[in-house]
This record gives C-alpha cells, structure tokens and sequence, in this order.
C-alpha cells in the first residue's frame, strides 16, 4: 500500500520551498519517495531483540584532565605572541 500520494508530495514541497508546476514531476516524485519510504521500511523486519540500545554508534568517553591549580600567566606572558598590543592590551580592527 502507497504510503505517498500526490498531496504528501506537493505539501512535502511546499515545506521544502520546492515549486513543482508540473503534474508528471509531482507523480515521479510521488513514485520515487514511495520508493524511497518502502526500503525503509526493510528495517521493520530487522530483528533487534539481542541488541542493547546505544546512544552513540562509538564507545566515546571524555578524556578529562585534573584540574590542578597552578600559577596564572604574567601580563607580558599572556601578550607575548599577541600581534599587536597598546598599553597592556591587545588591540583588535574596529568592528562597528
């Protein structure tokens, strides 16, 4: 059973800011996205009750650092590299 018909496709184009004029596009696109809905559906028939759900497809874990107070950089440290400075601040191009 088609799940697209002709209206499905022409609203569906309208939300995508897609003009389609012409009636024989509007039925290829129909046919194409029922395509299209039918293969996604191969996964219905996938059993996945052995499968454990996941929130990610990696096993991804942060890697964090201690967070070990330390002595701040002095003024002329943190300038050091600065491309252009004037009295003790960097200066930037003007934005406005």
């Amino acid at each position: 059973m088609s799940e697209i018909n002709l209206d499905t496709v022409k609203h569906v184009a309208n939300l995508a800011r897609i003009e389609i004029q012409d009636e024989k596009a509007a039925e290829a696109f129909t046919k194409e996205l029922d395509k299209i809905v039918d293969y996604a559906h191969l996964l219905d028939e996938v059993d996945l009750s052995e499968t454990e759900p996941m929130f990610h497809a990696l096993d991804l874990t942060n890697v964090m650092r201690e967070d070990v107070p330390s002595e701040p950089l002095s003024q002329e440290e943190a300038m050091s590299n600065a491309k252009s400075t004037k009295d003790g601040h960097f200066k930037v191009p003007k934005m406005l």
